[in-house]
């Protein structure tokens, strides 16, 4: 039996009426404000069943625009910026809010510490390893510091830094976005509307959704035919299946919102699929030293 809260009431409010806005004093008809957008607050609103319907949507992410703009950013890249750039703004949730969506869901089911990378990654992996293991290995001795309480405490303090400062990679990937596609004359906030999209996009698929099916894919095989299959969740083979989804977006992107020619698009696309890779590296330098700086 279906739960009659959820089905759809009849809209019994009266349009005609004239109210005063609560927030601005305006004079005005409808449910909503001319000039400063204020709702007016009827029973209806008060109800259970609407409050049953602010908790779904607010615990779920069930809301109508999160699965429109969702869905396009898979199927169509770059058309929700394109329709946000022309005005089409209603059907889709706002980008930077389907960006902070997308980092809620990475914090939430990590399985690769891309951008959250523990002090062991950034020790090791990293192209600035050097300048972090001279800078750790001083300061545990300067201050007679055990490493594991170091180690524990780094990677608390970097996991909380990363879920704020991972803005900042959107930000530094409008530099070379904006000088791939100078020619187009677009305005900066043009390209970094892409640019969280293109985040957004990275962070639901690359780095939820597929890592996490890939890993049930793991153990389901690994119980039901004693087979290994790890090796897709290693650095490098799930790189390049990364750098082939990145070229996905970035060649369709180029293609609908920047309007290249195909052949363009396609150069354009590898080239800054690739530069992906050297904007995380800036990233984790960046982090590492908010956060050893700030311990």
């Amino acid at each position: 039996m279906a739960f009659s809260i959820f089905k759809k009431k009849e809209d019994t409010f009266d349009y005609t009426s004239q109210h005063t806005c609560k927030n601005c004093g305006s004079s005005f008809q409808g449910k909503f404000c001319f000039r400063c957008g204020e709702k007016v607050v009827d029973g209806a609103d008060r109800s259970f069943a609407k409050m049953a319907e602010s908790l779904l949507n607010a615990f779920t992410f069930l809301e109508g625009k999160f699965w429109r703009s969702f869905k396009l950013i898979i199927a169509q890249p770059g058309q929700l910026s394109h329709d946000i750039r022309n005005g089409i703004q209603v059907p889709y949730m706002k980008l930077v809010g389907l960006f902070f969506v997308a980092n809620f869901f990475y914090f939430l089911f990590p399985v690769f510490d891309t951008f959250n990378s523990s002090l062991f990654s950034q020790y090791y992996h990293q192209v600035h390893s050097p300048i972090v293991q001279t800078l750790v290995s001083e300061h545990i001795k300067a201050n007679h510091l055990d490493l594991k309480d170091f180690t524990n405490q780094y990677n608390a303090h970097s996991g909380n830094l990363a879920k704020l400062l991972l803005v900042l990679l959107v930000f530094i990937f409008t530099l070379p976005l904006s000088l791939v596609n100078f020619s187009k004359k677009n305005f900066y906030f043009d390209h970094l509307q892409i640019s969280f999209e293109f985040h957004a996009f990275q962070m639901l698929v690359s780095s939820v959704i597929i890592p996490n099916l890939l890993k049930w894919i793991i153990r389901l095989v690994r119980n039901w035919f004693a087979a290994d299959w790890s090796v897709l969740l290693s650095d490098n083979v799930y790189s390049n299946f990364s750098f082939a989804l990145f070229a996905y977006f970035w060649i369709r992107a180029q293609r609908t919102f920047y309007e290249h020619a195909w052949w363009v698009s396609v150069l354009k696309g590898l080239f800054l699929s690739y530069i992906v890779f050297i904007a995380w590296d800036i990233y984790r330098m960046l982090l590492f030293f908010f956060t050893f700086y700030t311990m």
